[in-house]
């Protein structure tokens, strides 16, 4: 994980699961997408809907990538 720097971008929720991270070095993404998914019960639907949702959110730190939409589709 980045330094100190880091911590000043980040609003009370998002250090709150960045320090969750730095105590728990061994979690990884895909462990807390498992857990996002099945502690919501997602199936079907609610499971494109979060992909959905995921890709717009990553598409927001690459304003300027035109080619992101050919990968991820």
């Amino acid at each position: 994980m980045k330094g100190n720097n880091t911590m000043n971008k980040f609003n009370k929720q998002e250090k709150k699961a960045y320090d969750f991270l730095l105590k728990n070095e061994d979690v990884d993404i895909a462990t807390i997408l498992d857990v996002v998914i099945k502690s919501n019960g997602l199936i079907g639907v609610g499971l494109i809907s979060l992909q959905k949702g995921i890709e717009q959110h990553i598409k927001t730190y690459m304003p300027k990538e035109k080619s992101l939409d050919k990968i991820m589709n």
